[in-house]
């Protein structure tokens, strides 16, 4: 059975600001894109990237994803309770903290190691065991149960962390061990020489994605490009794997069914305003991606295509069969989706 129907999803293909989004896309020749956007009438869809996998996984809000993330990282995280506990970089921003995730800094194994063991000395008396099973995702093991919820980090970054800070129950309690442990850090001897070399401070950590949940996969094989959608796709047992770098007609012809693709390449660069990096990486889509679905679609071996850009100015197009042929709907730039 051939491939019947794809849906990709690439966070973050518009920015949100206008005028912005004009100046991004100023002598960006993007035709394929152009014609997916046109034949399937784009419709604006605010929606935060986590809040679309959480709909597409049938999973809360806070994506309980942390034990499937420390599993797939190769630790033994079958009992306790388990939270993601990621390396930021906090900077002064006017009169508030601004966070930045591991996508704007490196961070190798020996400092992240080093980081960790000093967190657990500390904190270990507390019940709370930190792991770096590699630089940039940590993870907290917890003997009860958090009493708080959290924000997943990707709605965190580059955002005032003061409308993201932990909620609930025990609210207070991760609030002061925050506050704790950015103190705890930010002497030490890790973070000075960094310092001193110009790199941002590991000077805190972000906790998320706790609890454990049934999840239903958003179809039978599920491609991404990032950790947490593979993870979500393994809790809830669906076939998963790396995305492909590009796709091209073999590739598409080896599917069947229903597939589901998740591109989160332009999710960084357009959070934190690198508006090079994300002209460039939309062209290694366009070239990759959109131009052989295109094609697919064009020619009938792909039966239908769902493309769906969360986001803050997020929307869905959506083709078949019909759509190739209704020439009638023009080529739409990203400039002129509202």
């Amino acid at each position: 059975m051939p491939l019947s129907h794809l849906t990709l999803v690439v966070p973050d293909l518009l920015w949100a600001d206008p005028d912005l989004r004009r100046e991004a896309t100023r002598e960006l020749p993007l035709p394929a894109l152009g014609w997916l956007l046109g034949r399937g009438q784009a419709r604006a869809q605010a929606q935060s990237a986590s809040a679309c996998l959480a709909e597409l996984f049938a999973a809360p809000a806070d994506l309980p994803v942390a034990r499937a993330l420390a599993r797939a990282d190769g630790l033994a995280a079958d009992d306790g309770h388990w939270l993601c506990a990621d390396p930021v970089h906090l900077r002064v921003e006017q009169d508030y903290l601004l966070l930045a995730d591991a996508r704007m800094f490196a961070l190798n194994q020996a400092e992240a190691d080093a980081l960790v063991a000093t967190l657990n000395s500390h904190f270990g008396q507390d019940g709370l065991c930190f792991y770096a099973p590699t630089p940039n995702r940590w993870y907290l093991r917890l003997d009860a149960a958090s009493a708080a919820e959290f924000t997943p980090l990707a709605e965190a970054a580059a955002q005032n962390i003061d409308f993201h800070l932990p909620r609930g129950e025990r609210a207070s309690y991760w609030r002061h061990m925050l506050n704790e442990l950015q103190m705890l850090l930010f002497n030490h001897p890790v973070n000075e020489a960094r310092e001193q070399a110009g790199a941002p401070v590991i000077n805190s950590v972000w906790p998320w994605g706790q609890g454990d949940a049934a999840l239903r996969a958003p179809a039978a094989q599920l491609w991404a490009d990032s950790p947490l959608p593979l993870a979500l796709a393994a809790q809830a047992g669906a076939r998963a794997a790396s995305a492909p770098a590009q796709l091209d007609a073999a590739w598409l012809a080896a599917q069947s069914g229903e597939a589901l693709i998740w591109l989160d390449t332009l999710s960084g660069v357009l959070r934190y305003q690198d508006g090079y990096g994300w002209r460039q990486r939309l062209q290694a889509l366009e070239a990759d991606y959109f131009a052989p679905l295109a094609q697919a679609l064009k020619t009938g071996q792909l039966g239908r295509l769902t493309l769906r850009s969360p986001g803050e100015a997020g929307f869905c197009a959506q083709l078949g069969a019909a759509e190739r042929w209704k020439f009638w709907r023009g080529a739409r730039t990203l400039a002129e989706l509202t």
